[in-house]
């Protein structure tokens, strides 16, 4: 039996408050019934096995079952990726890094990149909605955007950057990702990054990779890496 997942950022108590908009999909879409069971994630790391014991017009009580606390992922992904212009495909990027597994992602500012657009909100809805289909339990990290500078310097067991020029020495994605190790990854606005860019960030330990001998939009070289992690883990 497939066992429902609900989003409840709180679970600091040992009762069962279910929002209104848990309450609606359960009973309107889903017609749960008592008896049935559901599980409550916080998106960090705690799962509840629920029960219903009575529904009222537009109310579920529910009882909790058991209580499970998942590990996270010892080597975490992840992605700084420069957002493209059109929403919906960085949409579609976020709901399927989601659904293969990734613990933060970072919107870059580059020398090329596009108008940014950028929605918090409604970006965190796609990211809650692809972790519960999933059946996740922990949230990936969305930042705000930041510029390229601000990022480069953060500690990682290995940085790579995707880039399609030919200044640098490059290595296959294939061979460059390594298992078991927190991985910061770069990928830049569909003009590429520029030279200095690659430069600067070969100054702060990283490595160049290519994708392959196809060029990839934006987020398809996303989902590409994030495939390629979870792969090898």
């Amino acid at each position: 039996m497939n066992i429902p997942y609900f989003f409840e950022p709180h679970l600091t108590t040992d009762s069962v408050n279910l929002n209104d908009a848990n309450t609606h999909y359960m009973l309107q879409v889903l017609r749960m019934k008592e008896k049935e069971s559901f599980f409550l994630t916080n998106g960090r790391g705690q799962k509840w096995l629920c029960t219903i014991q009575s529904i009222a017009k537009k109310d579920v009580a529910a009882t909790i079952v058991e209580k499970n606390i998942v590990e996270p992922r010892m080597h975490p992904l992840h992605l700084a990726i420069a957002f493209t212009k059109n929403p919906s495909r960085m949409e579609w990027l976020l709901e399927k890094v989601c659904e293969m597994g990734i613990e933060s992602i970072t919107p870059i500012l580059t020398q090329r990149s596009e108008k940014n657009y950028f929605k918090k909100e409604r970006f965190e809805k796609i990211l809650i909605a692809a972790m519960l289909q999933s059946q996740q339990t922990y949230l990936p990290i969305l930042e705000e955007p930041k510029a390229l500078k601000d990022i480069i310097e953060r500690e990682y067991d290995q940085k790579l950057i995707a880039y399609c020029g030919q200044e640098f020495e490059k290595f296959s994605a294939l061979n460059a990702v390594k298992p078991r190790k927190s991985t910061l990854f770069l990928i830049g606005p569909e003009g590429d990054f520029t030279s200095d860019e690659v430069h600067l960030c070969m100054q702060n330990q990283f490595s160049a990779i290519h994708l392959g001998a196809n060029r990839l939009r934006t987020e398809t070289a996303g989902l590409f890496v994030c495939t390629l992690f979870n792969a090898i883990q």
